[in-house]
């Protein structure tokens, strides 16, 4: 989220990031060495919005690579909530990836985390404000959303509305985004396959 602007100028901001994000992820880089690199790039916006100095631009983001050949999922987040992962049989997790600080501080390098996501998996990815509310702790709104994930075998349109649909607040006072992809795998081709 980008600190006081106006709300035409935090979209602009936001429009900048989203074309500075793609445009790294093209470079294939890991995804804590992309974040580092995110990191300054914001900097670099928040000092042509303003003449102050000091940080004046921030954003939370996560990062997150999946290889369908190996099943692994490379994480890194710049002060953003950790994601939920939703397994075949149903059990949610909210893995231990390093938070780091948000984007713009230029305070650290970023940590990544590496797990191993069984075929079937379902990743969420969501923003705060799914998760925060002013008459409770985060704490009561990840296990509002766990309770709401742990469906196996639900599509992810009914799975999303699940999740959504536990929201205390009809109009809640912060945006909510959710994300959720299911992982399939890739078998790595054989020398037999080119033979078939």
């Amino acid at each position: 989220m980008p600190l006081p602007q106006t709300e035409s100028g935090a979209a602009a901001t936001m429009g900048r990031l989203r074309t500075a994000v793609r445009t790294l992820a093209d470079l294939d880089l890991p995804p804590a060495e992309l974040m580092t690199r995110l990191d300054r790039t914001v900097m670099h916006l928040g000092d042509e919005d303003t003449d102050t100095p000091g940080p004046t631009l921030a954003a939370t983001c996560l990062y997150a690579v999946y290889d369908p050949a190996t099943r692994r999922c490379t994480m890194a987040r710049a002060g953003h909530p950790p994601p939920a992962i939703v397994h075949p049989d149903g059990r949610v997790a909210f893995p231990e990836i390093p938070s780091g600080t948000p984007l713009g501080l230029g305070m650290q390098t970023y940590e990544a985390a590496e797990l191993h996501l069984p075929e079937g998996s379902v990743i969420a990815l969501y923003s705060d404000g799914l998760i925060e509310d002013r008459h409770q702790d985060i704490d009561t709104g990840m296990e509002r959303i766990r309770t709401a994930l742990a469906q196996p075998g639900l599509r992810l349109d009914d799975l999303s509305a699940a999740v959504i649909d536990t929201l205390p607040n009809t109009t809640p006072p912060d945006d909510v985004t959710l994300l959720l992809a299911r992982t399939r795998s890739h078998a790595p081709a054989s020398p037999d396959d080119a033979n078939r």
